[in-house]
C-alpha cells in the first residue's frame, strides 16, 4: 500500500506541473501573437502618411476661358490672344508658389482677363524637388475631371504641406476629395501614371531650353532674359516689359 501511495503521489505533480507548463505556453504564445499584431499595426500606422485637408482655394471673381495647347499644356485666356505668355514652372519651387499666390491676381486681370494675353502653364518640374512630378500628374489628372486649373492653386496654396512629405499622394487625393472630384478616378490616374510621361517629356523640353530656373516665362515663345533678375518681382518685371514691347509689335 505505502509503494502504491508512493507511486501515486509522484504521478500528480506531474500531471499539475504539465499543465501549468502548457498554461504558461499557451499564454505565452498568446502574448507573442498580440505583440506581434501590435507591431504590425503599429508600422502600418506609422508608414500611412498623415492627410489633413488643405487651405481651398477662394472662386475667381473673373471667369477666364481655358484650355489645352496643340502641345498638351493648359491654358488660361482668349485662345486667339495677340500674345502668349508661357510659364516654365514647378509646382514645389517657393518662388513659383510665391508668384502665383501673391503676384498673378493682378498680372491675370491686367493681361488676361482683358484678352490680351493667353496664358499658358508649361511644368518644369526641377530635378532637386522630389515631388514637383507627382505635383505635376495630380493638376493633370485633376484636368482629367476639368479641374486642372483648381488643382493648380490648390497645389500652390498648400505648397508647404505636402512639399516635404516622403510620398505626397494620399495628400493629393485629399485635395481632389476637396474639390469635390471622383476621387476613385484620381487615384487610378495617379496609380497609373497617366501622365507621368507628359510630365517627364516637359521636364526635357525646359532642360533643352537651359532656363535659369523656376518661374521663368516666354512671351511669344521667346524666353526672357532674367539674369538681372534678384527676385521673383524682378522677374514679373522684367515679363511685363516683354509683353509690352509685343503688343506695341501688333
Amino acid at each position: 500500500m505505502s509503494t502504491t501511495r508512493s507511486q501515486r503521489g509522484r504521478v500528480t505533480p506531474k500531471k499539475q506541473n504539465n499543465s501549468l507548463r502548457t498554461l504558461y505556453i499557451v499564454v505565452g504564445v498568446l502574448v507573442l501573437v498580440a505583440l506581434i499584431v501590435f507591431g504590425v499595426n503599429a508600422l502600418s500606422s506609422s508608414r500611412q502618411p498623415e492627410v489633413v485637408e488643405g487651405q481651398v482655394p477662394p472662386a475667381s471673381a473673373a471667369t477666364l476661358p481655358t484650355g489645352v495647347t496643340a502641345e498638351g499644356f493648359n491654358f488660361k485666356g482668349q485662345e486667339n490672344a495677340p500674345v502668349t505668355v508661357t510659364e516654365y514652372a514647378d509646382f514645389q519651387c517657393p518662388g513659383c508658389g510665391y508668384f502665383h499666390t501673391s503676384v498673378s491676381a493682378a498680372f491675370m486681370q491686367q493681361y488676361v482677363a482683358s484678352g490680351q494675353v493667353k496664358f499658358v502653364y508649361h511644368e518644369y518640374p526641377l530635378r532637386s524637388h522630389n515631388n514637383a512630378i507627382p505635383a505635376a500628374e495630380a493638376a493633370r489628372c485633376a484636368g482629367d475631371q476639368g479641374a486642372f486649373w483648381k488643382m493648380h492653386d490648390m497645389l500652390f496654396l498648400n505648397q508647404r504641406q505636402w512639399s516635404g512629405l516622403p510620398s505626397p499622394q494620399a495628400q493629393f487625393v485629399g485635395y481632389a476629395g476637396q474639390l469635390g472630384l471622383d476621387r476613385t478616378a484620381f487615384q487610378q490616374c495617379m496609380d497609373s501614371g497617366t501622365h507621368r510621361q507628359a510630365v517627364t517629356a516637359a521636364q526635357a523640353a525646359g532642360n533643352a531650353l537651359q532656363l535659369s530656373g523656376t518661374p521663368s516665362f516666354a512671351v511669344n515663345g521667346q524666353v526672357v532674359d532674367t539674369t538681372s533678375a534678384g527676385s521673383v518681382d524682378d522677374i514679373v518685371t522684367l515679363t511685363r516689359q516683354a509683353i509690352e514691347q509685343a503688343l506695341v509689335a501688333q
